[in-house]
């Protein structure tokens, strides 16, 4: 019982701005039907993850069953929190590969249609998140 205690201690809330869930829902459409890749910037405490921002990762590379980039191509000015992408297949749930690339703290994946109640988030060991959606 205490260790369930212990890890719903340690499951992190996300907040991601208006602006960001529009972002990422327009640069999922734009790239369907294949997969898009974002990098999502904020900051992150102990008990919550704030996402304000995106940013097109360079050189990243996309089909319709794969996106990605090189994390060390990021600048070291960017202060990323992880990752957001997109599966045009109509699952948001991490794959095996998404969580064998995991960087940061959050991965927050959109499913087709790309819509509001399509995003959701994950922990690096694939444990979902809650996730609001915030006015700024």
């Amino acid at each position: 019982m205490s260790f369930k205690k212990s890890e719903r201690q340690n499951r992190k809330a996300v907040t991601i701005t208006r602006q960001v869930a529009d972002s990422i829902i327009t640069w999922a459409k734009t790239h369907h039907p294949n997969e898009a890749i974002l990098v999502l910037q904020g900051k992150s405490t102990r008990e919550q993850i704030s996402v304000d921002g995106v940013v097109i990762p360079p050189f990243s590379e996309s089909g319709p069953f794969y996106s990605g980039f090189g994390i060390h191509d990021l600048p070291y000015t960017i202060p990323h929190v992880g990752t957001a992408h997109s599966h045009p297949g109509g699952s948001n749930n991490p794959s095996l590969e998404d969580l064998n690339y995991f960087t940061g703290f959050v991965s927050i994946i959109i499913s087709h249609p790309y819509e509001d109640n399509t995003i959701a988030a994950y922990d690096r060991n694939g444990n979902s998140l809650e996730l609001k959606i915030v006015n700024s």
